[in-house]
C-alpha cells in the first residue's frame, strides 16, 4: 500500500475530508471527531496494474494479428478512509483482422462514499429483470441507500453507431442509442415497495447507410417497473414484480404497443423445511431495450422445496411444475409440459463431495468443450461461445475426492459430467434434424509431492455432440507437470496434451498441444509470466492441409 505524507497535502486533504461529512472547521467542532481524522491516513493508493504482449506466427493463413498488446488495470484511491475511488482500465489492440469478437478498450470509474456511490465511465447496471437488466453503457450511474432507502439513477449511450461495412458483413450495422434509467425502493421492518422508469431511444437521423434496405428502424422504449413484498407472518413471505414495456418498433410511427411481465413468490419455513410457491407470466414478444436477451410468451407455476439432512451434509432442493406457451393463441401449436429441476449436495466428509443437478426447464444457456479451453492458442480466443436457446433437458455431475493426505504427497481424484439434450417437437414428435444432444466428460488426477515441490496431473476429456443428424466425438488426454522454485517464488510447467476427432466414426482432425510456461514473484508486489506454447493440426479426409503455430506470451503485474 502506497503511503503519502506532505504536511500541506494532509491539511489539504483533511480539510475535504470534513467538508464531505458536512463538518464546518471551527472550533466548536467535536474535537474526539478531529482527533479520530489525523490518527487515520490521508491518500491511499491501491490496485494492480498487468501489461501483457503475444507473438503469433503459424504456416497457414489464419486470418490472425501477429502481435498484440494488452494493459490492464484497477486502482482505489482512498480518502481518509472515507470516500473509495476506484478506477478500472482496459486498453488493447485487439480487433484488427479478427473474425471473432474482440475486446474492446474500456475505461470506468466507481467512487463512493458511505452511502453513495457512483459509476462512470464503461459500466452496467441493474434495476429489474423487466426494466434494465445488466446492459452496459457508456456515462454515469449513482447509487444512494441513506436508512432505509434505496435510489439508483442512470444516463448515458447504450449502443454506439455501427455503418455498414461491406467488406465486413458478419458485423451488423445499428443506430445509436442513448438510455436513461431512475429506481426507488424503500426497506419496511415488514414489507419492501419500489418503483423503475426506464426510457431509451435511437438517433435516427445520426446515420450513413441505407437502413431499409438493411431491415433496420429506430426504435424507443418505456419501460416500467414495480415490486412489494410484505412479511405476513413469522417466516411466511410474499413478493411480487411486475413490468411493462412500450415498445416503439419504428420512430417513423406512432405506433407503440405495450407488453406485460409479471412474477410472484410465496415462501414459508416450517421445522426446517423450505416450501416455495412462484408463478410467471411474459407475454409474447416482450422485450425491453434494457437487456440482452429475453425468454417470453410462457407462463410458469412452479412449487419449491428445500431442507438440508444430516447435520447439513445433505443438502436437497426441488422444483416441479407446469409450463405452457402460446398465450395470445396465435400459433400453430400449443406446448404445455412439466417443467422441473433438482439439485443435491453430499459432503460427508472434508475430502469428499458430490453434487448432482438436473433440469427441464426452458432457457438460455452457453455450452462450450473442455477442449476448448486446451487447444486456446490466445486469452481471448474463449469469447466465442455457442448459444443454444429452449434447451428442455440438462444433467450435470461433480465429484471431488482427496485420495490421500499426508505431509509427503497429496492425491485427488476429479471427475465431471455435463449432458444437455434440446429439441423441436411437432405433434409429439421430434422435427427431422432438430434434435442436439451435447455430452461433455473429463476426469483429472492430481498427485502433489510437497517435499519435492512438484505437481503431477494426469487428464481425460472427452464430448460428444450429436446436431444436424451427425455424430461428433473428440477425445483425448492431457499431462500437466509444474515445479516449484526459489521457496515457491518460481514455479515452471510444462504441458502435453493430444485430441482427435471423428465424425460418424471417421477420422477427420489430430491436434497436438505443447505448452511452457514460467512464472515469478519478486520483491513482494511484483510478477512475471512468460508461455511459449506449439499447435499441430492435421486433417484428414479434408481438403485443409496440416498446419502449425507458435504462440509466445509475456506479461507484468504490479500490484501496491
Amino acid at each position: 500500500m502506497l503511503k503519502i505524507y506532505p504536511t500541506s497535502l494532509r491539511r489539504i486533504l483533511l480539510l475535504m475530508a470534513l467538508l464531505l461529512l458536512g463538518m464546518k472547521p471551527s472550533y466548536a467542532q467535536n474535537i474526539e471527531e478531529v482527533l479520530a481524522f489525523r490518527k487515520k491516513k490521508p491518500l491511499k493508493i491501491s490496485g494492480s496494474i498487468s501489461a501483457r504482449a503475444t507473438l503469433f506466427s503459424s504456416q497457414s493463413s489464419e486470418a490472425r494479428q501477429s502481435f498484440t498488446y494488452q494493459l490492464t488495470g484497477s486502482v482505489n484511491l482512498s480518502l481518509y478512509e472515507l470516500l473509495n475511488i476506484p478506477l478500472s482500465f482496459n486498453l488493447n489492440n485487439y480487433g484488427a483482422n479478427f473474425s471473432y469478437p474482440s475486446l474492446p478498450n474500456r475505461l470506468s470509474l466507481h467512487p463512493s462514499y458511505k452511502w453513495m456511490k457512483a459509476h462512470i465511465g464503461d459500466v452496467s447496471m441493474s434495476f429489474g429483470p423487466y426494466t434494465l437488466n445488466g446492459h452496459q453503457f457508456t456515462g454515469l450511474g449513482v447509487e444512494l441507500s441513506p436508512g432505509r432507502w434505496q435510489i439508483s439513477a442512470m444516463g448515458g449511450r447504450l449502443l454506439r453507431r455501427v455503418d455498414f461495412n461491406p467488406e465486413l458483413p458478419s458485423i451488423r450495422p445499428s443506430y445509436e442509442r442513448w438510455g436513461y434509467g431512475l429506481k426507488s425502493r424503500y426497506d419496511g421492518d415488514k414489507f419492501f415497495i419500489g418503483g423503475t422508469v426506464f426510457t431509451a431511444k435511437d438517433k435516427a437521423d445520426a446515420i450513413s447507410f441505407d437502413a431499409d434496405a438493411l431491415g433496420l428502424s429506430p426504435k424507443a422504449n418505456l419501460a416500467l417497473g414495480i415490486e412489494g413484498g410484505l412479511s405476513l407472518i413469522k417466516d411466511l413471505q410474499w413478493s411480487f414484480e411486475y413490468g411493462l414495456s412500450l415498445m416503439q418498433q419504428d420512430l417513423r410511427t406512432n405506433a407503440r404497443k405495450p407488453y406485460h411481465a409479471f412474477k410472484t413468490e410465496l415462501s414459508y419455513k416450517l421445522l426446517g423445511n423450505q416450501i416455495g410457491l412462484a408463478y410467471e407470466r411474459i407475454s409474447p414478444d416482450y422485450e425491453t431495450l434494457g437487456a440482452y436477451y429475453f425468454n417470453n410468451d410462457y407462463e410458469n407455476l412452479t412449487v419449491n422445496y428445500s431442507r438440508n439432512f444430516f447435520s447439513d451434509k445433505l443438502s436437497l432442493a426441488l422444483s416441479g411444475g407446469v409450463q405452457r406457451d402460446d398465450l395470445s393463441d396465435d400459433k400453430k401449436e400449443k406446448n404445455k409440459r412439466f417443467v422441473s429441476s433438482a439439485n443435491i449436495g453430499f459432503m460427508p466428509s472434508d475430502r469428499f463431495s458430490l453434487s448432482l443437478s438436473a433440469s427441464s426447464f426452458q432457457g438460455h444457456r452457453n455450452i462450450k468443450s473442455s477442449f476448448d479451453y486446451i487447444n486456446q492458442q490466445m486469452p481471448y480466443e474463449n469469447l466465442d461461445t455457442l448459444n443454444f436457446v429452449q434447451l428442455n433437458n440438462s444433467l450435470d455431475l461433480n465429484m471431488n475426492w482427496q485420495v490421500k493426505k499426508s505431509e509427503a504427497q497429496n492425491h485427488n481424484l476429479s471427475a465431471s459430467l455435463g449432458y444437455q439434450e434440446g429439441a423441436d417437437k411437432q405433434g409429439g414428435y421430434i422435427m427431422p434434424g432438430k434434435l442436439t444432444r451435447f455430452l461433455n466428460l473429463s476426469s483429472n488426477y492430481s498427485i502433489d509431492f510437497s517435499a519435492l515441490k512438484l505437481a503431477i496431473n494426469f487428464g481425460v476429456n472427452g464430448s460428444n455432440n450429436y446436431a444436424l443428424r451427425k455424430n461428433m466425438f473428440t477425445v483425448g488426454p492431457m499431462l500437466n507437470l509444474n515445479k516449484r522454485l526459489l521457496k515457491d517464488a518460481m514455479s515452471m510447467g510444462l504441458t502435453f496434451s493430444y485430441n482427435q476427432t471423428r465424425d460418424e466414426g471417421v477420422l477427420q482432425a489430430s491436434i497436438f498441444n505443447l505448452r511452457y510456461q514460467a512464472s515469478y514473484r519478486f520483491l513482494k508486489r511484483h510478477s512475471l509470466n512468460a508461455s511459449l506454447s506449439y499447435q499441430s493440426r492435421s486433417f484428414h479426409n479434408l481438403q485443409t492441409p496440416r498446419s502449425s503455430s507458435i504462440t509466445s506470451q509475456i506479461a507484468y503485474s504490479f500490484s501496491f
